[in-house]
């Protein structure tokens, strides 16, 4: 209870001071100077950014004076936090510094990620063809949560509705068997155990079952059990 009332007060403080920077006028004569810096710095395509101004209240003009000359120091957009901070500095005519004043923005990295054409239901394959990469923002902190590889033959562990950046979290490892692979089939018999080389109408997990077409059989067409990968025991 006591840490939800602190974040209360804090967003009630941050609030107030963000109401008071929007009309301070120091701010707002250093602001333009701020958007500028960024406007040139930034490659918005690379970065989507937004600025929240200084990190302490602002009481007077940066170097004491509207026109004062500011460099913008210390700007590094590295570094796993989306909240970065930098110096506005003044200096005197002599080279002296003046004041500075840490200022706050949020950055997002723009990073390809994959996204289905379809929606894939929990269970199926991800076929390649049904695959396409696009860029979104994203904290630098989450870029290991997004799947990196080919997602060909994948299998969805959630509905996946196309469109949807994927996590890692969302597919796993290929099926043990896939359609069209040829696999070693056991008659399952406790007394006479044969084995077949048989070829995959679908694919599956161990446990699941699958069509087979094995020309060594008598009856050609049968099913199967996945015991393990590229292994089944008949029906």
């Amino acid at each position: 209870m006591r840490i939800f009332f602190c974040l209360i007060l804090s967003l009630i403080f941050s609030q107030k001071v963000m109401a008071f920077e929007s009309a301070n006028p120091y701010w707002l004569n250093l602001k333009p100077k701020v958007e500028s810096f960024l406007a040139k710095n930034i490659n918005t395509n690379s970065y989507k950014f937004e600025l929240i101004g200084p990190v302490t209240e602002m009481t007077t003009f940066l170097g004491n004076r509207p026109d004062a000359k500011i460099k913008f120091e210390k700007f590094y957009l590295g570094g796993s936090s989306s909240r970065k901070t930098f110096l506005a500095t003044a200096y005197d005519d002599a080279g002296k510094k003046i004041d500075s004043l840490s200022i706050a923005i949020d950055v997002l990295a723009y990073r390809k990620v994959y996204m289905l054409k379809t929606r894939v239901a929990r269970g199926t394959e991800i076929s390649a063809g049904g695959v396409y990469q696009s860029g979104i923002p994203i904290r630098q902190m989450d870029s290991g949560l997004y799947y990196d590889g080919n997602l060909s033959q994948k299998v969805a562990t959630v509905d996946i509705p196309a469109g949807v950046p994927i996590r890692v979290n969302m597919v796993r490892h290929e099926k043990l068997v896939h359609a069209g692979d040829i696999i070693k089939v056991t008659s399952g018999s406790k007394t006479i155990e044969l084995k077949f080389m048989c070829k995959a109408l679908g694919s599956g997990d161990v446990g699941e079952v699958i069509n087979l077409i094995c020309t060594d059989m008598e009856r050609k067409n049968t099913r199967a059990t996945i015991t393990g990968k590229g292994e089944a025991t008949l029906i």
